[in-house]
């Protein structure tokens, strides 16, 4: 398995921390980022019953960190994501040019996701190859704790804060109205070796009736800010071929790997 794919897989699981509630950006991922905003949304809508809208936008991403010394590193990735009826997804990861400040002509990774079949695609335009992964929905093992009690075992670590949840009222982003969220999550004093408590902060804007995430920014002091923002929003069903993998791709099967049992006494 490639480095493109891994980093593929861990954009997928930031998919469902996004439905969540938890702050898509808290960590740095490589583009394909944030795609997930869209097919978590999505999920969520059809959990509750809800009709999923179909769109397509252009997905811009901006990481900021300014440096100790006041040096400000600025990273920009443009991406197209397409979303149908169905909930699939299927994002394209642009790289920027640093000599023209661009995006190139044609996107440097695909990855489709196809919630309802359970599988994930990552495409290489520039091969012509394809990897698909089942993807398999994680099952709860209570007893794996208890059957191996040194598992418990370990430093004891400060208690969290519960995360402090803001309103912060609603606005019209690319026509649509969108209702923010705040989320103050506090990291105590001691927790990763820090002398002081830090606190990291991510903000969302939603439009809740097309269950589409428009605007997220988020702050975290160990790596700085990163918003995410679509522009070019279209609400329209995509073409169905936009998630299959293309007849002239080569396709390989990437089977998922079996977690090892824990140690029984």
């Amino acid at each position: 398995m490639n480095n493109h794919f891994h980093r593929f897989l861990s954009v997928m699981c930031l998919v469902v921390l996004g439905a969540t509630g938890f702050p898509l950006f808290a960590q740095q991922v490589s583009q394909p980022a944030s795609p997930g905003v869209v097919a978590g949304t999505a999920n969520a809508q059809e959990a509750r019953g809800e009709a999923v809208v179909g769109y397509s936008a252009d997905q811009v991403s901006v990481m900021t960190q300014t440096l100790a010394d006041g040096t400000t590193i600025t990273h920009k990735s443009l991406s197209r994501v397409y979303r149908d009826s169905q909930g699939r997804s299927r994002y394209e990861n642009y790289g920027t040019r640093a000599d023209s400040g661009g995006p190139e002509d044609s996107p440097q990774s695909i990855s489709i996701f196809d919630p309802a079949a359970g599988v994930s695609y990552y495409l290489n335009p520039r091969d012509h190859t394809a990897q698909r992964h089942e993807v398999r929905k994680p099952s709860p093992s209570p007893g794996a704790r208890a059957a191996n009690p040194s598992a418990n075992l370990g430093p004891a670590r400060p208690a969290m804060p519960r995360p402090i949840r803001e309103d912060l009222g609603t606005q019209v982003i690319e026509g649509l109205e969108a209702r923010g969220q705040r989320i103050t999550r506090t990291i105590p004093e001691g927790a990763e070796g820090n002398d002081r408590p830090m606190q990291m902060t991510s903000e969302s804007w939603i439009a809740a009736k097309e269950g589409i995430v428009l605007l997220q920014i988020s702050n975290d002091p160990r790596r700085g800010e990163r918003v995410m923002h679509l522009t070019n929003l279209v609400l329209e069903e995509p073409p169905a071929n936009l998630f299959q993998v293309p007849p002239d791709y080569t396709l390989e099967e990437l089977r998922p790997v079996a977690k090892p049992e824990p140690p029984s006494d």
